[in-house]
């Protein structure tokens, strides 16, 4: 794939839009590519920065009494009841589509179906476990664990215990599960040259599709994979674009990931 190719794809990939063969090709591309890595970097800073500029403009958030003088300007023309009701209706119903579009803006295009809370959970696991190793609780192993959920056990060898991935290779550092916010994890640690990567699973009945980008917590990338009854976390302190090519990697079924997800039977789901 030449660079211009790339360029051009940078956009649908950010989007999560192109074909997984697509996919495999630019991310071979860019590891060897400096100037493609850096500008799918600033193409990833532009979209967070116009996202968060949204959020923040008192100009465009819609205000509080706007549907209060539309329903008293609506009520103050002289037509019948009848027509009245209709075109009152049609006003929710494009109020509705209205704030679903301005929601659709802050919400990943592909739902992760993973509450804020949960996501801040595991970004707080990989920070006070992997990083500070600063928990109140003790972790425990793995095979312990399985006694509060036996899907724990499964992650004794899955993912692998060496990864391969355009960005470099994860090595496991440790293995064990771990409890923050009063969620118990199980947690894989990896580590690739200077940074730490988590893979973190615990209970959840919310559902998604495939891996699923999610906003950044403070100084970590992360992202989520569901299976019915759980949720897997890759969570790391790496830049966007390597983050995308080791959290992409891990998701393959070559890295015993997806293996570790349809090990979990029916049972132990829930």
């Amino acid at each position: 794939m030449e660079c211009r190719d790339v360029r051009d794809l940078l956009d649908s990939y950010l989007a999560q839009e192109l074909l997984v063969e697509t996919n495999h090709e630019l991310l071979r591309h860019l590891p060897s590519c400096p100037e493609c890595s850096a500008e799918l970097d600033a193409r990833l800073r532009l979209r967070e920065g116009l996202k968060r500029a949204f959020a923040r403009s008192s100009a465009l958030a819609m205000r509080p009494e706007f549907a209060t003088e539309v329903k008293a300007r609506l009520q103050a023309v002289d037509v019948d009841a009848p027509t009245k009701r209709k075109v009152i209706a049609l006003f929710a119903l494009a109020a509705s589509i209205l704030i679903a579009a301005v929601v659709g803006i802050y919400v990943a295009r592909s739902s992760s179906g993973v509450t804020p809370a949960l996501a801040q959970a595991a970004a707080g696991d990989h920070q006070n476990c992997a990083v500070k190793y600063a928990l109140k609780e003790k972790p425990i192993p793995l095979e312990e664990a399985a006694k509060y959920d036996p899907a724990f056990a499964h992650m004794e060898t899955s993912p692998a215990d060496d990864v391969t991935t355009p960005a470099g290779v994860l090595h496991v550092a440790d293995r064990h599960s771990c409890v923050f916010a009063d969620r118990r994890f199980g947690h894989v640690v990896f580590k690739m040259d200077d940074h730490l990567v988590s893979v973190l699973m615990t209970a959840d009945a919310g559902t998604g599709s495939g891996l699923t980008w999610l906003p950044r917590s403070g100084d970590f990338a992360m992202a989520s994979l569901h299976v019915d009854g759980h949720v897997v976390f890759i969570v790391s302190d790496l830049a966007d674009a390597p983050f995308r090519q080791v959290a992409q990697q891990l998701a393959d079924p070559a890295s015993k990931l997806a293996e570790l997800l349809g090990n979990i039977s029916p049972a132990a789901r829930y």
